[in-house]
């Protein structure tokens, strides 16, 4: 095939997904534009875990250690009863079969934050900072997008071989191709989002509240009906993230008055309000979505913007982190003339059956399964049965970890160029 070499990518969104995949473009010689509205990263309590996907993707563009320095590599996940008493746990998950960690932790903004930093090592990539994209289109030839510049409120054009939807949940680059149309719904429901400190008390005062000392593992799922709880730790220095259901519509004053009188009723321990320092405190809504299609000619989508869904198990972030890693194998191929613009269907077609029949599943499951009983779901779960045959039985236990490496897209067009890369006409 004859050289076709990109000759500028523009990326809509600088959060996580949108900044990797600046950063994993530019490390393949490929010009960057990233466009983001705000004028700094996001440090709302969002997404803060990563599974194997998405961890051999940030090993690839060479940032895992980093990552890892400044987060950990988690080790241990539970499910508990209301009490915090346990009923499962996974231990010794610091390291996979492969020698990468299975999961690490580290809250999104951070993460943003340190992309941003090793953008700056490649003079071909820049990020455009109050820069709100406002429309996209495209020929057979280029694609655009206009782009209002907040400071001074001016509308710009800017032009590229491909533009990116990287932009989230309410994704303009997607809107301006599909209309108000994203398939799936929105759960009944509003989530929680809150980082607490544990706070270390005088001597004379209220002890702390203290996770430890229930041999808390590095994330948990608290089963119960009505007053379920998610709690991960975010660093060793006593920092969590607690998440939980309240009733939609609330605001966030209504959310903060009910949220003391939830903890101290509910949460194993219940701590007193002297006991922790709310952090961060932010409801949102959830959704299970997908886009139509995550390829439209030149204009492309990944991450939130291509999809949602609720966020038990962080498999939402890791997916999107697995949608870079992709696309910028099918980008790359086609920089380097090794695939036509086709090999971007298979993008498509691969990303979204991952999502529909992986993704989307298991969240699905992941969240009625902690709005279940707890007594008794060690016996009626499935998938706790599954995990708990999995620490006595070591070939079910390698199964499950195969069953966790994805079937990586970028040596598809490598075996079998044949099938979906006719030309490079």
């Amino acid at each position: 095939m004859t050289q076709n070499h990109i000759g500028k990518v523009i990326v809509a969104g600088a959060g996580p997904v949108g900044l990797l995949t600046a950063l994993m473009l530019g490390q393949k010689g490929v010009p960057v534009d990233v466009m983001e509205a705000n004028d700094q990263v996001d440090s709302s309590p969002r997404g803060l875990a990563y599974g194997p996907a998405a961890v051999r993707v940030l090993h690839r563009a060479k940032i895992l250690e980093k990552t890892i320095e400044k987060g950990f590599s988690a080790g241990s996940v539970a499910w508990r009863k209301p009490d915090g008493s346990l009923i499962l746990g996974l231990d010794r998950l610091d390291v996979s079969l492969e020698g990468l960690p299975h999961s690490v932790i580290l809250p999104v903004g951070s993460l943003s934050r340190l992309l941003v930093q090793e953008i700056q090592n490649y003079p071909s990539i820049a990020v455009h900072w109050q820069h709100r994209v406002t429309g996209v289109g495209q020929d057979s030839s280029k694609s655009w997008v206009q782009v209002q510049e907040i400071s001074s409120g001016t509308e710009i054009t800017m032009q590229a071989d491909f533009v990116i939807g990287c932009d989230g949940g309410t994704s303009t680059v997607r809107k301006a191709v599909f209309g108000g149309r994203f398939p799936g719904y929105t759960w009944p429901i509003q989530l929680v989002a809150v980082n607490i400190w544990e706070r270390f008390a005088d001597p004379y005062e209220k002890a702390s509240i203290d996770f430890d000392k229930f041999g808390f593992s590095d994330a948990q799922w608290i089963i119960h009906p009505e007053h379920w709880f998610v709690i991960a730790r975010i660093n060793k220095q006593g920092l969590w993230r607690i998440v939980y259901g309240e009733t939609p519509g609330l605001s966030i004053d209504e959310v903060r008055t009910r949220l003391t009188d939830k903890f101290c009723k509910h949460l194993p321990g219940k701590p007193e309000p002297e006991q922790y320092t709310l952090h961060n405190v932010t409801p949102y809504s959830i959704h299970q979505r997908c886009a139509e299609k995550m390829r439209v000619g030149r204009i492309l989508l990944a991450g939130d913007a291509a999809h949602l869904n609720n966020p038990m198990g962080g498999l939402g972030l890791t997916t999107g982190i697995a949608d870079v890693g992709s696309l910028i194998d099918c980008l790359h191929g086609i920089h380097e003339g090794l695939a036509s613009h086709d090999i971007l269907e298979k993008y498509d077609d691969m990303r979204r059956q991952i999502f529909l029949t992986a993704t989307d599943v298991m969240s699905t499951a992941n969240f009625k399964r902690i709005m279940d009983d707890a007594e008794g779901v060690a016996e009626r779960d499935p998938v706790l049965q599954l995990l708990a045959q999995a620490k006595t039985d070591s070939n079910i236990a390698a199964a499950l970890a195969k069953a966790c490496k994805p079937a990586p897209l970028y040596n598809y067009f490598l075996q079998y160029p044949d099938a979906i890369l006719p030309s490079m006409s």
